[in-house]
């Protein structure tokens, strides 16, 4: 049987070939993998004053980064608002021009307006509801972040909003009545001119942006935390498709693991603001129990009726799992 012989002969040659090239191509896959990279580095932006706590548990977020990806995610952080206000980084994230950003409520909600929501006055009551409400509505937050091309990394803590005022406090009605015009201002540059130009006459701010800008521009800080700043890191699609799937993860990872240790820190550098405060002469005032239970009481049927305003139904439910 010579012709069963010949073709015999033929498939172990065709098979042969196969393997070679089999092997062949494994080889090269492997050497490719094992060529160096260079280290993804991501430019983002902050309004982190360089020295200040928020600067330097950043640089200790983007350390424990690097360190975890083993050198190949770098994170460039732009501090003290060198690429202009929250807004203006927000547009350049947008815009390809800027890798992420750690922003306030300011540049979160002009990434993604459904933001505006965590923004309602007397929302929280403390910490603890705080981190029940974001805890519940991580998954919405980020999906909503993920439709915009975007994303949402972590949480990060801005404090308590707290009304000041340039005259001594005898009634918080009379106080919020004051501060109508600037209550539902941005934290950004025009009420910084509005309260520094003298024509703010009271407003709602966390301490530590009060004392950024200058004890000597309130007389009176009050107790009632009027509503509760959000924060978060942020990173566009572009940057954050330069990570590989591992690196990715070691990302989110870090973040996960450092969320809660930089909450406490910022909320005991809080704590020091209001003392620093005090020291410098702002009049610390205390709101009575019927004051603060009145204003809880507003605030909520304020939020049982949201459902049919813009944004109203993720603001109930905000409320819903604060409680």
């Amino acid at each position: 049987m010579p012709g069963a012989t010949r073709v015999s002969r033929v498939t172990l040659g065709g098979m042969t070939v196969r393997l070679i090239l089999f092997v062949v191509l494994a080889m090269v896959s492997v050497a490719h993998a094992d060529e160096p990279r260079d280290p993804v580095r991501l430019r983002v932006g902050t309004m982190a004053i360089d020295g200040s706590r928020y600067m330097k548990d950043i640089l200790a977020l983007g350390a424990e980064i690097e360190k975890r990806t083993r050198g190949m995610v770098v994170i460039d952080w732009v501090a003290g608002g060198q690429l202009g206000d929250e807004s203006a980084m927000a547009a350049l994230i947008g815009r390809g021009k800027l890798d992420g950003g750690g922003f306030s409520e300011t540049g979160l909600v002009a990434l993604v307006p459904e933001m505006a929501a965590w923004r309602a006055p007397g929302l929280f009551r403390d910490y603890a509801e705080v981190d029940r409400a974001t805890a519940a509505l991580d998954p919405s937050v980020r999906e909503l972040f993920a439709k915009r091309d975007l994303t949402f990394a972590m949480w990060a803590d801005l404090g308590f909003s707290h009304v000041f005022s340039t005259e001594r406090v005898t009634s918080m009605r009379a106080v919020l009545d004051q501060a109508a015009p600037w209550l539902t201002m941005a934290l950004d540059g025009t009420l910084t001119e509005q309260i520094t130009s003298g024509q703010a006459r009271a407003w709602t701010m966390p301490p530590l942006y009060m004392l950024a800008i200058g004890t000597n521009h309130a007389r009176t800080m009050t107790t009632l935390r009027y509503r509760y700043v959000v924060g978060g890191l942020v990173f566009s699609k572009a940057a954050w498709a330069k990570l590989s799937a591992g690196e990715r993860k070691a990302v989110l990872d870090v973040c996960r693991e450092r969320e809660p240790k930089i909450r406490a820190s910022w909320r005991k550098e809080t704590e020091r603001g209001v003392a620093a405060l005090a020291k410098a002469g702002v009049a610390i005032a205390t709101q009575s129990e019927a004051e603060l239970a009145a204003f809880a009481e507003a605030a909520a049927k304020r939020h049982a009726a949201a459902t049919k305003e813009a944004g109203g139904e993720l603001r109930a439910k905000i409320a819903a799992a604060a409680r």
